[in-house]
């Protein structure tokens, strides 16, 4: 019973090391992002929602959430930092590829257009950024 307390002990400290692990990335790739002129704010709610209109509707047969649940408001994240995190690096490593490719002179015009205009075998951000990198050279 004693070794059932210690291994809780310590799963409960390793998980509270790692979520601040990731949260401190998150701040990081943030602030690169920043610098990097890369907007983010999609990523974040730009109004605030009702109590009673999410997540299904009227608040009616919430039991299921917990008590100090509350609804998000404009300017808290839509994702958990985790989301967050792979998100905002994709976008970071995005960034460089193309400036490498920018700085290259390597023309990247036929796969950097918007999802909702492309019809073609790059329809992710990883392929892209697989092609970009072949492009360059860097994955041989």
């Amino acid at each position: 019973m004693t070794a059932f307390f210690a291994l809780s002990a310590v799963a409960v400290t390793a998980t509270v090391a790692s979520s601040k692990a990731i949260e401190k990335r998150l701040e990081d790739e943030i602030a690169l992002a920043k610098k990097n002129g890369i907007s983010i704010d999609d990523l974040y709610y730009d109004f605030d929602l009702p109590g009673d209109a999410y997540p299904f509707g009227d608040a009616e047969g919430m039991d299921w959430v917990p008590k100090d649940w509350k609804p998000p408001k404009k300017g808290d994240p839509k994702y958990l930092p985790s989301r967050m995190l792979g998100t905002v690096q994709v976008r970071n490593k995005m960034a460089d590829l193309l400036k490498q490719c920018e700085s290259k002179g390597i023309d990247v015009a036929d796969i950097c257009v918007p999802f909702e205009e492309y019809e073609g075998e790059f329809d992710t951000n990883q392929k892209r950024m697989v092609e970009m990198r072949r492009r360059l050279g860097l994955n041989t």
